[in-house]
């Protein structure tokens, strides 16, 4: 299996940090000693206006990691396309993909939090095409290698060359996040690697990976476990007490990017509310955490993990709030090796 990390640094002066816990500088040094302990990736939000300073500038910062790290792969999740010009976009994926000299992974997505679209006056229902044209765009900049031209009823480029070239050819990977059985299978006919959510029972994970192998293989590909990544938030709780405190950090957290996504208060005459399954009002907050988290001490997580495994999971990212460099520490020495191999040994229960 592969471990990675999601999530993202923040800097809030005098507020309290419900992200990572961590700011800018001080996430950098998390991540590099993720890299030490054996952790392949690390993928970063990219959002908007949530008044709690999520990361905005996703790949300004990944530019960053880029140049204090050496193996650890960097990707986003994700970047919103139809917040972008896709050339502008495609110039910045291709300067990180030389920075980090190849390790960058394209993390897209047409959007869903409902402040989001209305802070940048983009109407809901248009962000599918809007997604569609500009990927195609990119994907057009990078396979060009003579000058071209592009004329549509939203962008228009003249004698463009797209500079720098990338690392990865003929462009980084590019993986796109999905829920519903027809995105999935969708993403699975693009030909993008899939993201799934943290929010989401054990359960919907394996089924939703039938899904994407299904069409993957329908399409007449061979099917990449490692091509699905899961992430899942992680709370090391040892005892009862660090469990309540998980519960209430995760709690809070769920319940600030349920309201971005959903809240009326946000959404234009002309805006419609975003119908994300990720993130819509699922009940209890410590209920989706004790049905979809990695939680509990060494022994709980690793049985949990088995459970991931069991389902097709090969590629977990993990999204610890805390920011806790112990608990970094704890599940990397304590849990991930007893599934880095490619058989993924059972862990036995405790007697």
């Amino acid at each position: 299996m592969k471990f990675g990390l999601f999530g993202g640094a923040q800097a809030v002066p005098g507020e309290v940090i419900t992200e990572a816990a961590l700011g800018y500088h001080e996430y950098g040094e998390y991540i590099q000693l993720a890299e030490k302990l054996g952790y392949s990736s690390a993928w970063l939000v990219e959002h908007h206006f949530t008044g709690f300073s999520q990361l905005s500038a996703t790949l300004n910062y990944l530019c960053y990691l880029a140049g204090i790290t050496s193996k650890i792969r960097l990707g986003s999740a994700v970047v919103v396309v139809p917040w972008f010009n896709p050339i502008l976009l495609a110039e910045q994926v291709a300067t990180l993909d030389q920075i980090s000299k190849g390790r960058y992974d394209f993390g897209i997505g047409r959007g869903y939090r409902a402040n989001e679209f209305a802070g940048f006056g983009i109407k809901v229902e248009d962000a599918e095409e809007i997604f569609q044209e500009s990927i195609a765009i990119i994907k057009r900049s990078y396979e060009e290698t003579d000058r071209w031209s592009y004329k549509s009823d939203r962008w228009e480029f003249n004698q463009i060359i797209v500079e720098p070239p990338t690392v990865q050819k003929p462009y980084p990977p590019m993986w796109v996040g999905a829920g519903s059985e027809a995105s999935i299978r969708k993403a699975a006919k693009s030909g993008f690697n899939l993201l799934l959510d943290q929010m989401s029972p054990f359960e919907a994970i394996g089924e939703r990976i039938n899904y994407y192998r299904d069409e993957v293989e329908n399409q007449g590909r061979e099917f990449d476990p490692y091509s699905v990544a899961v992430t899942r938030g992680l709370m090391v709780a040892n005892n009862d007490n660090k469990r309540k405190e998980a519960h209430v950090l995760r709690g809070k957290f769920i319940t600030e990017v349920q309201v971005l996504a959903t809240d009326k208060k946000f959404q234009a005459k002309s805006f419609n509310p975003v119908a994300d399954s990720r993130w819509k009002d699922r009940g209890d907050p410590d209920l989706i955490s004790e049905a979809g988290a990695i939680i509990g001490n060494s022994q709980e997580m690793g049985e949990r993990v088995q459970k991931l495994y069991d389902l097709g999971v090969r590629n977990i990212l993990a999204h610890d709030l805390s920011g806790s460099t112990e608990a970094l520490q704890q599940f990397a020495e304590e849990v991930m090796p007893h599934f880095l191999d490619k058989e993924g040994p059972v862990v036995q229960a405790a007697e």
